[in-house]
């Protein structure tokens, strides 16, 4: 497979407006406060269970795979217990809104219980079935009178890899307040990731609906366009003993675990796209039985594996990172398997701190050219937290790592971090990022054509699969080529370069050093759209188009992997006829290219749109002064395409 630029930059745009201002001054007028949990690192501004009271309105909406997720789906919700008809709707993806009359009605199930505020609380959970694979579809969840905004979801493909996945440590405290720079930062990473890994200890105690209410708020709508993979912690069963009655009422997991090990929906496993997705009870497993139990569940469940990539996820190490722990149980029972059987990746948190590490042994009898100081074969133990609680790192030449004959190669302290795996048919690469998305760790594994496998430290890949809607395999819909529409791909036709703006230079009418410009038409009307493509910019950067002499901006957009923008944009209403010319630069690259334009006068008896301001728009606009007082009105126009 060809391997994509290993370049990483960082860009952030801000814009602020008076609209949002005022939103914010009114919010700030009326009192508004934060909830945080009790027994995390701030108090409480405002009485847990007077956020938290549940309605008629759902609430904590939340995707959970099935063992067949190329053709089913679970989802799950809150409401109060005065809901007493739940239901799903579901309909295909389309670009127009939906057709709620043709929309497939599916019945759910409730659990309810009350909470330790006293007020009674209902999970709802259904599964859509007969579903096709590769496919996204809109959903919304309700009573069949009050509903939730339209979701989607996508199916797994029958193919291997071509998707992203995240990967999350513990959350545990002040989930709302700190966790959610994590969970969020991970999405914006990746926005279109298939599933997100949660390591255990999402919560702090197991009875406060307040605490999971938070860790649903954390993730905001993450939760409910991808499917959540999540181990138990011990704080999930803290104060416990049992398990939180939220787990079983909030998850939906395949009930393919350990037969008659009373371990419910926190052992259980997930083929997708090439990956098997194990996930096992480490808190249980301290149980004799219940190791037993798993234990050999884990090997049969490895051992039968027909999937290129194998992760396991649990919640307390098999090599600890901090406070002098060490899970000798654990590592003694399911090490050995992980190694025989070439797990790749083996997630766990527990101890509040980052390490990423193997097997001292698995350094030796590398492919010719490999550095064993950068790679070595067998599986990746990775530890890691996503919120604010931290501890402090054994010495680097006296920890559980180096006393097992294991190599801890990257460790973290007091960081916050989420990580994104790339999944390709011959490639499983991870990085870890910090909150503010800066790398902190990168490595992949890549299988050779005999099947084996080498882990090495890598570089940031510039994009992965979850970067986009349709993958690595697929750019998404071919925009019409404004110039030559049998050439959907390449706005200028390689069989015949003609520049239809300047015969000159068929390749870039202005600077054949930088950015290449073309337009669909060299002449056109005030309040008139245009098509326009560009070339020669970095791949994936933010990219401006503006319209001189003076500048005005008409769009913000980003370049493909092959640094190509195709973008529509209008030609402002009011602006002055005569020559002008529109400007591309790049924001991260500073690549920049021009091209000349004629701004025509608009014959007599224009459209609206064609004209700008005429007699029904300006009584309009005094119509819209006189509602609102003193309003701004800000249009803009985005068009962006992400790189494939």
């Amino acid at each position: 497979m060809a391997r994509l630029p290993r370049s990483l930059t960082l860009r952030r745009t801000a814009a602020f407006t008076a609209g949002g201002l005022a939103a914010a001054l009114g919010l700030t007028l009326l009192g508004g406060g934060v909830a945080v949990a009790a027994g995390g690192l701030n108090p409480p501004a405002v009485a847990p269970a007077t956020v938290f009271v549940p309605s008629t309105v759902p609430d904590r909406v939340i995707l959970t795979p099935t063992a067949t997720p190329q053709t089913s789906q679970s989802v799950s919700w809150r409401t109060s217990s005065d809901v007493t008809t739940p239901q799903v709707q579901i309909a295909p993806l389309t670009a127009t809104p939906v057709d709620v009359a043709a929309a497939r009605i599916v019945t759910a199930t409730t659990t309810g219980f009350e909470s330790n505020f006293g007020y009674r609380i209902a999970h709802h959970s259904a599964t859509f079935d007969q579903l096709e694979a590769a496919t996204t579809y809109l959903y919304r969840v309700g009573d069949g009178t009050t509903w939730s905004e339209w979701l989607e979801f996508t199916t797994a493909d029958d193919a291997v890899g071509n998707f992203s996945f995240l990967v999350q440590g513990d959350a545990q405290n002040d989930n709302k307040a700190f966790t959610s720079r994590a969970l969020r930062a991970a999405f914006e990473a990746r926005p279109y990731a298939r599933a997100v890994v949660h390591a255990g200890d999402l919560i702090d105690t197991e009875t406060s609906d307040a605490e999971w209410g938070e860790w649903h708020e954390a993730a905001a709508f993450s939760n409910q366009y991808l499917n959540v993979i999540a181990a138990t912690g011990n704080h999930e069963y803290y104060p416990g003993p049992e398990l939180s009655k939220h787990w079983d009422a909030q998850f939906e997991y395949p009930a393919n675990g350990p037969a008659g090990a009373d371990l419910g929906e926190t052992v259980y496993s997930v083929d997708y796209q090439g990956v098997r997705f194990i996930t096992l009870n480490s808190t249980q497993a301290f149980n004799p039985a219940s190791l037993t139990a798993q234990t050999e569940w884990l090997e049969a469940q490895l051992a039968e594996n027909p999937n290129t990539w194998t992760v396991v996820a649990f919640h307390h190490p098999i090599f600890s990172v901090t406070s002098g722990r060490d899970n000798a149980v654990l590592r003694e029972a399911w090490m050995p398997l992980f190694e025989k059987y070439g797990v790749d990746l083996v997630v766990q948190g527990h101890d509040h701190a980052y390490g990423r590490g193997n097997l001292i042994a698995n350094e030796t009898g590398l492919p010719a050219g490999a550095d064993p100081e950068k790679s070595h074969t067998g599986p990746v133990y990775l530890v890691s937290v996503a919120g604010p609680k931290m501890y402090v790192p054994d010495p680097a030449d006296a920890n559980n790592w180096t006393a097992n004959d294991a190599n801890l190669r990257v460790v973290g302290r007091d960081v916050q971090l989420f990580q994104t795996v790339d999944v390709t048919d011959d490639e499983f690469h991870v990085e870890a990022r910090t909150v503010d998305g800066a790398l902190f760790d990168s490595f992949t594994i890549a299988q050779a054509a005999d099947g084996s496998k080498l882990v090495s430290d890598d570089e940031a890949w510039a994009t992965g699969p979850g970067s986009t809607r349709w993958g690595f395999d697929e750019s998404g819909p071919d925009p019409v080529d404004p110039v030559d529409p049998v050439d959907p791909v390449d706005p200028v036709d390689p069989v015949d370069p003609v520049d239809p703006v300047d015969p000159v230079d068929p390749v870039d009418p202005v600077d054949p050093a930088d950015v290449a410009i073309t337009l669909s038409t060299a002449q056109v009307a005030p309040g008139d759209e245009i098509q326009l493509t560009a070339k020669g910019l970095d791949a994936g950067e933010r990219v401006s188009i503006e319209l001189h002499s003076t500048p005005v901006q008409l769009a913000v957009t980003s370049s493909d992997a092959k640094g190509a923008v195709a973008a529509t944009v209008r030609i402002p209403a009011d602006t002055e006829p005569g020559e002008h010319e529109i400007v591309v630069t790049g924001l991260g690259s500073d690549a920049s290219g021009r091209i000349a334009i004629i701004v025509t006068r608009v014959a007599d008896g224009g459209s609206l749109a064609a004209t700008g301001w005429a007699g029904g728009g300006i009584a309009l606009f005094g119509i819209l002064i006189t509602a609102a007082g003193v309003a701004v009105i800000v249009r803009s126009r985005i068009r962006s395409r992400s790189a494939a």
